[in-house]
């Protein structure tokens, strides 16, 4: 196992010229941002609004980077990289699991480029992009496993805590006074983004508790939905015997390890819970 100063000595060894944490304002994201905000000089912090969202959460994140004086990039799918959920639905459906890769690569994976090309120089400059992973949820999915340290192109991922247990984690918010979003107390997830990929039955009567507004929102977008011949809601998935055809899976997705974490709590095909 490897402690956080050696996982960051070894992703510093691929020379980026930025380096910049991401702070969905969940736990493990709250601990991973202050432990990189506080021991490697230069980093800042970045936050993907995917536009579908718990709006509490994203002014969470923003107010947290503000009184603790941290550096805060929020790049927005829709408005700086022109991908509107609403418009994803209305023309795809809603979509479900097998739809998750889809709305990762739209709604999260854009907008971590355009992060990456306003922290380059030049073109091919490496940026470090540090996430909350930790190995023991990780293991659960057996895709993140020994991946305390990747590159793709020109960015390199990393993942400090990655050895930390949830004891350990929580004992570091609670030791630093760390400030926990109530969001992610009452959904057990931060609800920075709702696409509905892993919505299990029942959710969005606990997003309407938390934010009704956006519950108000997705009720609306379902009945656009099923006008288009959708006929599944945000909890629902494509057909059986079918996947959405115009959405496809990938196997890693280092910033949707809370939604898949969750999404397997409620899945009786994973006897894990």
């Amino acid at each position: 196992m490897k402690t956080p100063t050696e996982i960051m000595d070894e992703a510093m060894a691929h020379k980026p010229v930025a380096v910049r944490v991401g702070f969905s304002g969940g736990r493990d994201s709250l601990a991973v941002t202050h432990w990189m905000m506080t021991n490697v000089p230069g980093c800042e912090v970045f936050h993907c609004n995917t536009g579908i969202g718990i709006e509490a959460t994203r002014q969470f994140v923003r107010d947290t980077c503000a009184a603790m004086g941290w550096p805060l990039h929020e790049i927005r799918a829709k408005e700086d990289c022109g991908q509107d959920y609403d418009e994803i639905v209305c023309a795809n459906g809603f979509p479900g699991p097998s739809g998750h890769w889809a709305m990762y690569a739209r709604l999260k994976e854009r907008p971590i480029r355009e992060l990456v090309r306003r922290a380059q120089a030049k073109r091919g400059d490496r940026v470090l992009l540090a996430t909350g992973i930790r190995h023991e949820e990780s293991v659960r999915r057996m895709r993140y496993a020994g991946s305390e340290v990747t590159r793709a192109g020109s960015q390199v991922w990393a993942s400090p805590i990655y050895w930390w247990s949830a004891e350990q984690r929580d004992a570091y918010i609670r030791d630093h006074g760390l400030p926990v979003n109530p969001v992610s107390a009452m959904l057990g997830m931060s609800g920075e983004c709702l696409c509905g990929a892993y919505a299990h039955k029942g959710e969005k009567a606990l997003v309407r508790i938390v934010d009704a507004e956006t519950a108000a929102r997705i009720d609306r977008l379902e009945q656009r939905a099923c006008a288009a011949g959708f006929t599944w809601g945000w909890e629902g998935a494509p057909p059986k015997g079918g996947r959405n055809p115009a959405q496809f899976e990938m196997l890693r997705m280092p910033l949707c390890v809370g939604c898949e974490k969750v999404h397997m709590a409620h899945n009786t095909h994973y006897p894990e819970r």
